[in-house]
């Protein structure tokens, strides 16, 4: 609750910035990014803002990543004629779906007419679903996370027309999201954590409408 307190009360704190100035922005963006605790794979994203001037814009923006994998070990190894193989089960299947909820600034810095640079950084409010299957226990659980981090991205923009941008860049994610557990064995309250910080890029296209 006071994570979601924060992230709305610095929307509150620029929202009469933004609506001082005209000018809707709206992109639709993709990309790839690696989580830590995670494995990697594709996402994308939508994000409305407003623009502050010419060359800086406040967006809020959502983004989907969804990612199913498995967890297998070793059950036997075989070497014949020194050829060795191995035998594997699953352990565990993973379905994940990770929707982070950013507030975000974008710099952009023209060197030429058409092509520059751009620098981001900002807020972001991440969830995390987490469907898993244990086959060595027989137990299948969702599990739920969340948490407050930060992210960044520098790379450069190229104006495809008069209203539309193509921007690509290399992105940081910083977020570590956790859910309360109401005790444990010993009977004391603990907590889980999952760190979703990672690298990656995005691929996107902004309109001034």
């Amino acid at each position: 609750m006071k994570k979601n307190i924060i992230l709305i009360s610095a929307w509150l704190a620029i929202a009469p910035l933004v609506q001082a100035q005209s000018g809707n922005v709206f992109s639709v963006e993709a990309g790839y990014t690696n989580p830590k605790d995670a494995k990697g794979g594709v996402f994308a994203g939508l994000m409305i803002g407003r623009a502050l001037d010419q060359s800086v814009n406040v967006s809020l923006g959502v983004d989907y990543f969804k990612k199913s994998y498995s967890e297998e070990s070793v059950v036997a190894t075989q070497n014949e004629q020194g050829l060795t193989s191995n035998t594997y089960t699953t352990a565990v299947d993973y379905n994940r779906t990770i929707i982070p909820i950013n507030l975000v600034m974008d710099a952009r810095i023209p060197t030429s007419r058409y092509f520059g640079y751009f620098i981001r950084g900002g807020l972001s409010y991440q969830l995390l679903f987490s469907e898993e299957t244990n086959y060595e226990l027989d137990q299948k659980e969702t599990r739920r996370f969340r948490g407050l981090g930060w992210i960044g991205a520098a790379g450069f923009f190229y104006h495809i027309g008069r209203r539309s941008t193509l921007m690509m860049g290399a992105t940081y994610n910083s977020c570590e999201v956790s859910r309360d557990i109401e005790q444990s064995e010993q009977g004391l309250p603990i907590s889980e954590r999952v760190d979703l910080s990672g690298i990656g890029f995005r691929l996107g296209v902004s309109l001034d409408l």
